[in-house]
């Protein structure tokens, strides 16, 4: 059987585009801590709540690594995740077994570094789960998550709550036999801006997994800091040698710690695919090569995988993938979906950081009506050469002053920033792809932007001439619409919106000129 999923290249915001697999829902996508979610909302103290007193942070038993698939519906939409890290515990007695991320990303405190647990009761093949648990717990922030069990009405809100949930061991799975009961972290509150719920979860599947094989370089093999330049920017990797082996962590931005083998044999670095990687906090992967194939019904190009990857080994001493137009993907560990790829890549020494003027940015789009703005921050130097993007940054002056971006303005933030860090994300007004960021910003209408890089090594600090753009309000037009795309925030076309998905609506005109809005599909 081929793993075969969509590609599609995302022109119009100048992104790089991978979707999820073909004919499936999406792929899992990482998200921020609870603390920085935006809650459904729904009515205050709804009658029925179950409330418990005290999380469970470390209960009885040994830990068991477990996989998880869950299909989530969110303020995203449906979606089905496959992968997720899951630890398990059992009591002594068999009676009692514990879950520690049954709802992940909303039972863990980044602060202390805390995770909440989930208790159930087991009698024989059955598993009950009582509602009310306390997922997360935090005075500082002035929150605290409960595990509930809802039902939902026809139109997909919610209904009531129940005081469990129960789930199904079959030999070694832990399975949901009744998907119309969904578990959610649900947070009460004294208004009604202040309660909701921040994620409805079903169709639980959780397997064994075992012991997961990594690869760690022997000690007496050189370690160097490397650079893989990739068609949409640049990022560091780090390559160990041992004879014809060798070992190289990064070709995954999503678990860049993992560390896989390759081997050099006629003037070839040959990796294998499928190898799982764990170094993602949230969820199990799998590195991979993969072609592209002949379009689907629907036009998108296809990526077919393939069972290894191979650079050539150049004179100087660097890796070319080869083909050049091949890729280097992460899927998720049951190789439903892509979450992200590289194609044109080319990995080379680093000869270290030593103070450098950055090259000048460039704004690639600005729309006055929404303020959004698009920047391509390259990691270069005013010569060329490369510079460490986990010492870059980027600020953004409105009319001759720096912008500042607070947690009032930008709630997903969690103390004031001038200066964005060069693979800063927080998934609702600021993403970043490879040297592509996109800022929704919130402040007055501005007739002039500016940005300008930042680059900092040993103390020493220095600033990228400006690229600037004036925004100066034109006449109204009659105007014809030449096309219209919708991309995801992570600027990946979607040619099927999901009802309930927010999604970037750019529409282009004949005269040359395009809007960029934010939408939720109904």
């Amino acid at each position: 059987m081929r793993n075969l999923f969509t590609l599609t290249a995302a022109l119009t915001l100048g992104l790089n585009a991978i979707a999820g697999t073909a004919g499936s829902l999406p792929a899992f996508t990482a998200r921020e801590q609870v603390h920085v979610h935006a809650p459904v909302k729904v009515p205050a103290k709804l009658p029925g709540a179950f409330l418990g007193e005290a999380p469970l942070y470390d209960p009885e038993g040994s830990d068991e690594n477990y996989v998880m698939n869950v299909v989530e519906n969110s303020w995203m939409g449906e979606m089905a995740c496959y992968g997720y890290k899951m630890t398990v515990r059992r009591s002594a007695d068999g009676k009692k077994i514990y879950f520690r991320d049954l709802t992940p990303g909303y039972n863990i405190d980044e602060t202390t570094g805390l995770y909440g647990w989930v208790e159930g009761t087991i009698n024989g093949n059955d598993i009950s789960i009582k509602s009310g648990q306390i997922l997360y717990d935090n005075p500082d922030f002035g929150q605290t998550l409960y595990l509930e069990a809802v039902t939902m009405d026809e139109f997909g809100q919610f209904k009531a709550f129940l005081p469990e949930i129960h789930f199904t061991i079959n030999d070694d799975v832990i399975s949901q036999p009744d998907n119309s009961i969904y578990l959610s972290p649900y947070k009460d509150g004294e208004t009604m801006d202040e309660a909701g719920f921040f994620n409805f979860m079903n169709n639980f599947s959780i397997m064994p997994i075992g012991e997961i094989p990594t690869f760690t370089p022997p000690a007496d093999a050189k370690t160097e800091s490397w650079v893989m330049s990739h068609a949409n920017g640049q990022q560091s990797v780090t390559v160990a040698r041992d004879g014809n082996t060798v070992y190289i962590a990064g070709l995954s931005d999503q678990a860049p710690d993992d560390f896989v083998p390759g081997t050099i044999e006629d003037g070839k670095l040959t990796f294998k695919s499928y190898y799982i990687l764990s170094s993602n906090p949230n969820c199990y992967q799998r590195l991979a090569g993969a072609v592209e194939s002949e379009p689907d019904e629907f036009g998108n190009t296809m990526l077919e995988m393939t069972p290894n990857f191979s650079f050539d080994v150049n004179a100087d001493g660097s890796f070319t993938l080869s083909p050049s137009d091949s890729w280097i993907v992460t899927c998720d560990y049951f190789l439903q979906g892509l979450q992200s790829g590289f194609t044109g890549v080319r990995m080379f020494p680093y000869a270290g950081d030593v103070a450098a003027t950055p090259a000048t940015p460039e704004i690639t789009f600005w729309s006055a009506g929404d303020m959004m703005l698009q920047v391509n921050v390259p990691c270069e130097d005013v010569d060329g050469n490369y510079i460490n993007p986990e010492k870059l940054a980027y600020r953004i002056y409105l009319d001759g002053e720096l912008h500042t971006f607070t947690p009032e303005s930008y709630t997903m933030l969690q103390e004031p920033m001038t200066d964005i860090p060069y693979n800063f994300t927080e998934y609702y007004d600021i993403y970043s792809n490879g040297n592509t960021k996109s800022i929704y910003l919130h402040a007055d209408e501005a007739r002039q932007v500016k940005v300008e890089s930042v680059y900092t090594v040993d103390g020493e600090t220095r600033t990228s001439a400006p690229a600037e753009l004036a925004s100066v309000a034109a006449g109204i037009t009659e105007k014809t619409v030449v096309d219209t795309v919708y991309t995801d925030l992570t600027g990946r076309i979607v040619k099927h919106p999901s009802h309930g998905a927010i999604l970037l609506k750019t529409t282009r005109y004949d005269d040359g000129t395009r809007t960029v809005n934010k939408e939720i599909i109904r």
